[in-house]
């Protein structure tokens, strides 16, 4: 599995991903049922996450800086989607099994504004040594805070564990409340504790997603695929990232 490892390495490089790791899939077996790495691939070993940051600039155009990000998300995402059946697909050719976990679509919607990825990416990047769960409930990586984009894949390859680079990811410091203090919907306590439903109901909209969200008359398994069909990518909208833009370390 050495070959396939620095095989990984080599694509991080051409696609110019500067982060990523691998870890035991052990790590996550104890997150919520349903949403652990065995759930999505039964016969998983390890997990793998990459990290690509967004440029510094987006966060500091002022007015622009929501339809910049929009903009700069969803070019990652589906470039993300691209590399990640690239690895899954050479993973297989060494006779394993890989899945991968997309950095956006799709995902489960349990509610109007409570949505859960097939597994937590954030949670992987931790578990794999690229981050710590910042304040803002985001990843914060030591060197580029928290403007990383992830993506991610479970397999059945024992692979060597690695974090690249390593670095030391202690997390946000420990005297800086910033996002807490100036989240619009105080979605973020002090305590660490974020207020998912309230933050995505606030900061993310798309034309299907708003008619649910003033509805409740319709069944969740509904709302997920058309939701899945009708605000994917370019058809969904973000309208805050205040946490991450006035980070004083992005």
């Amino acid at each position: 599995m050495n070959d396939l490892l620095e095989w990984i390495k080599r694509l991080s490089d051409w696609h110019d991903i500067p982060v990523f790791g691998i870890a035991r899939s052990l790590h996550l077996e104890n997150d919520p049922p349903g949403y652990r790495p065995s759930d999505l691939l039964p016969s998983v070993e390890s997990i793998v996450c990459l990290g690509l940051p967004v440029p510094q600039g987006i966060f500091k155009c002022g007015e622009r800086t929501i339809e910049s990000y929009w903009r700069a998300a969803n070019i990652y995402y589906r470039h993300f989607d691209a590399i990640l059946m690239q690895v899954a697909r050479r993973i297989e050719e060494n006779g394993e099994t890989a899945v991968p976990v997309y950095g956006c679509f799709p995902y489960d919607v349990k509610g109007p504004g409570d949505f859960w990825g097939y597994l937590s990416l954030v949670r992987m990047a931790e578990a794999v040594g690229i981050g710590k769960t910042g304040k803002n409930g985001l990843l914060f990586n030591a060197h580029y805070g928290p403007r990383l984009i992830l993506g991610g894949l479970v397999t059945s390859a024992s692979l060597p564990e690695i974090a690249w680079p390593d670095q030391d990811n202690a997390g946000c410091p420990e005297d800086c409340f910033v996002c807490q203090e100036e989240c619009p919907v105080e979605a973020i306590e002090r305590n660490g504790k974020v207020d998912r439903v309230a933050c995505v109901k606030h900061s993310m909209k798309s034309p299907i997603f708003s008619y649910f969200m003033s509805s409740n008359k319709y069944q969740v398994s509904d709302a997920q695929m058309i939701n899945h069909v009708t605000a994917v990518d370019d058809h969904s909208m973000y309208t805050c990232i205040k946490c991450v833009s006035i980070c004083p370390l992005i």
